[in-house]
């Protein structure tokens, strides 16, 4: 008798965590994207992509990238009827391209996450203020990181929402 009185409150007390957690409301977040489609990120971007360093790794980049292209098709129209010296010339020129487009790349995407991440620590209350006024004003009862989440249907993603909230903060 004790047993099952046991049980009839422990299922009891189940089912209403059930319903409370059916009642409550999730939804996923991706905060870095919030941040970086917002206007003052776009300008921030678009001002140092038109910046004489970046611009011109960049232009180095696209050239790295042409040499490559030709010296592939040169090699495919006539490679195989070059000597063992000029084969060897032009895989020890795509290996130093290689190098460069490596090193150029590798310059331009350090320069893009340092300007994320400056941005991400300059927007933090801002984010965190947006993210609470979204949880309030839609009675989340719990936000998940979208990264986190294997799967979420579009309506319960809230990024689009801080993303708008963090363009009207000033």
């Amino acid at each position: 008798m004790i047993v099952t009185k046991k049980f009839v409150a422990a299922a009891a007390l189940c089912m209403m965590s059930a319903v409370s957690v059916a009642e409550s409301k999730i939804a996923v977040l991706n905060p870095t994207g919030a941040v970086m489609a917002t206007a003052a990120a776009k300008a921030k971007f678009d001002k140092m992509e038109k910046s004489a360093d970046f611009a011109a790794t960049k232009a180095k980049l696209d050239g790295i990238v042409a040499d490559v292209k030709t010296l592939q098709a040169s090699y495919q129209k006539d490679g195989l009827t070059w000597p063992a010296e000029k084969k060897e010339e032009n895989e020890k020129r795509l290996q130093s391209l290689n190098q460069d487009y490596q090193f150029s790349a590798k310059k331009l995407q350090t320069a893009q996450q340092e300007l994320a991440q400056q941005i991400m620590q300059e927007m933090g209350t801002k984010v965190e203020a947006a993210v609470k006024q979204v949880i309030d004003s839609e009675k989340l009862g719990l936000v998940l990181n979208s990264q986190a989440a294997i799967h979420a249907s579009p309506e319960y993603d809230i990024t689009a929402k801080v993303t708008e909230l963090l363009n009207k903060a000033k």
